[in-house]
């Protein structure tokens, strides 16, 4: 980051000179005066008024030199122009020069040394404080004093003018070394505040960009509103979050905020009641759930507010882990309660199993070993939810992992001939996950899915399809069954524990799945369209963005 100039220690050279020597627009103003004054002359001597209004000392001299002096003015201006009004030091000198020994001349020949034609001389100096530096500005001060004492001289000795003359010529010789000096004072402060506020310019411009950088790449959603609900400002993550029409974003600078009246009712809400905490949002077009959050930015005039949009999945995750914390000391607790009894239980019922039993205290055996091996299951999956270690998240294959959990399906034990699908027209889909994890989570909604297909067709068969949700362009897994689906009824509480529509489930399968998506920052949910089946789908974090526990290389 550029430090501001100081300009004290500031040295401004281009090539040698003062960079403020070929400063275009200066250039121009001095080359469009010299035009303009070269013609004015021109005119007055056209008209023959220049005896009556300048004076006449030698009339032929004068209109030679204004003949001379608009025609250099001219192929000068061309020059410029084919320069690029970027010309070298010798030729704004010579330029200077040239200024300089025609007003000297025309002085002469219209016979005012101390008259009004004087006055030009100021201005070229001025102009030569101005565009050159400050040792050729003095340079041409001092050539034109000596030209206009040398004139005066010359007067007096010839007996031409008096001692008057050769006093006024030296004091207005002083008033040129003094104007020099003036505008080069001037000058070097001019370029000195110039080169300060564009490097001031620049600082400005960098920390925006800088500042515009992390806001992009921040995790956390941002739009920046007015009091009109004009959008003035928002983050990449903000349109992610939101969703999308068409492939294009929702929101954008310069819209309204009402486009999305969601928002603005909790924007209201907000204000009549700063403290509350708000609900999360999720949006129609965005199955991200979103935790909403206002700041107010006061200022002078007006006030604007910012809106806060976070992935809610975080806040689940640090739940998620609370409840494995609570879980973790019931399961101990069961274990030492349960298991043990349990284990008597079934002991005992194979005790009985292997005596001489009548056959209907056989049925009864096989009825209490049935249910001990139930509830012994019931239990292990408690005690899985409390076991669940941190994520190791990584960016993994999802075409690979699917291949390799279908194949362990298979040649489990579980399921005689299982048919497993799994779409190739996507293989290069990745995901930040971990790799255990979610082939657990995998392996769970295969093992529903083949279920629920042969209970209703009698052949185990199972899906998988990979893609890109639309609205928020993350990757995203379905996974399909022939079943007869979800009931309206059951769709909300599928995800609950201890919810089950089958006899012999435990009902914490997909409460687990749900869980172990969620703090891989994912999200698992059914998706149901009456003009097609249901299913289950799987939509993965954005493999871009460095996650917590990612150890993955790529761009935060």
């Amino acid at each position: 980051m550029t430090p501001p100039v100081n300009p004290k220690n500031t040295n401004i050279q281009h090539n040698g000179r003062d960079s403020r020597s070929n400063g275009p627009r200066l250039l121009r103003l001095y080359v469009g005066y010299r035009l303009l004054l070269s013609v004015l002359f021109f005119s007055l001597v056209q008209l023959q008024w220049a005896p009556n209004y300048l004076g006449s000392n030698d009339h032929q001299l004068f209109s030679l030199t204004i003949i001379l002096y608009t025609a250099i003015n001219v192929l000068t201006a061309l020059a410029f122009h084919l320069w690029r009004w970027k010309p070298g030091e010798t030729a704004i000198f010579a330029m200077l020069l040239i200024d300089t020994a025609a007003i000297t001349v025309m002085m002469y020949a219209s016979g005012s040394l101390d008259g009004s034609l004087g006055y030009l001389l100021l201005v070229t100096v001025a102009a030569s404080g101005v565009l050159q530096r400050g040792i050729l500005a003095l340079a041409l001060a001092a050539i034109a004093s000596v030209i206009v004492i040398a004139i005066a001289m010359t007067g007096l000795l010839s007996g031409v003018g008096d001692e008057g003359d050769v006093i006024r010529s030296g004091i207005f010789g002083i008033l040129l070394f003094a104007t020099a000096m003036l505008f080069i004072f001037l000058a070097k402060r001019l370029s000195l505040a110039q080169q300060l506020a564009i490097s001031e310019s620049e600082l400005a411009l960098q920390l925006q960009r800088l500042n515009d950088l992390v806001i992009n790449k921040m995790r956390t959603g941002i739009i920046v509103f007015d009091q009109n609900y004009r959008i003035q400002q928002l983050n990449e993550r903000a349109s992610m979050l939101i969703g999308q029409i068409g492939g294009n974003r929702l929101l954008a600078r310069n819209d309204l905020l009402s486009r999305v009246p969601e928002l603005v009712s909790y924007h209201r809400e907000w204000k009549s009641n700063p403290r509350l905490q708000l609900p999360s949002y999720r949006s129609s077009r965005s199955n991200i759930p979103l935790q909403i959050s206002f700041s107010e930015v006061r200022g002078d005039s007006h006030n604007d507010c910012i809106l806060f949009l976070e992935d809610a999945r975080t806040l689940s995750q640090h739940a998620q882990q609370l409840k494995n914390n609570s879980l973790g000391q019931l399961t101990a607790s069961i274990a030492h309660e349960i298991r043990n009894p349990l284990g008597a239980i079934s002991h005992a019922a194979q005790l009985l199993n292997e005596s001489d039993l009548k056959s209907q205290d056989y049925k009864l055996v096989d009825v209490v070993l049935r249910h001990a091996t139930r509830v012994n299951q019931l239990v292990q999956n408690i005690m899985q939810l409390s076991r669940q270690k941190t994520p190791d998240i990584n960016i993994v294959d999802i075409y690979e992992i699917c291949q390799s959990t279908a194949t362990q399906i298979r040649e489990s034990n579980e399921f005689r001939n299982p048919c497993i699908e799994i779409d190739n027209g996507i293989k290069d889909l990745k995901a930040p996950f971990d790799t255990s994890q979610l082939q657990q989570v995998l392996t769970n909604l295969l093992s529903n899915a083949l279920h629920h297909s042969q209970k209703k067709t009698g052949v185990q068969w199972a899906e998988i399809k990979f893609g890109l949700q639309e609205d928020v362009n993350l990757p995203a897994l379905k996974i399909y069954d022939q079943g007869c689906g979800i009931s309206e009824d059951h769709r909300e509480k599928i995800f609950e524990p201890f919810y089950t529509t089958e006899k012999s489930g435990t009902g914490l399968g997909l409460y687990i799945a749900r869980g172990l998506c969620e703090i891989n920052f994912a999200t698992l949910s059914y998706i149901y369209n009456r003009h097609s089946r249901g299913y289950f789908q799987i939509v993965f974090s954005d493999p871009a963005k460095q996650l917590p526990g990612n150890q993955a290389d790529g761009p935060t």
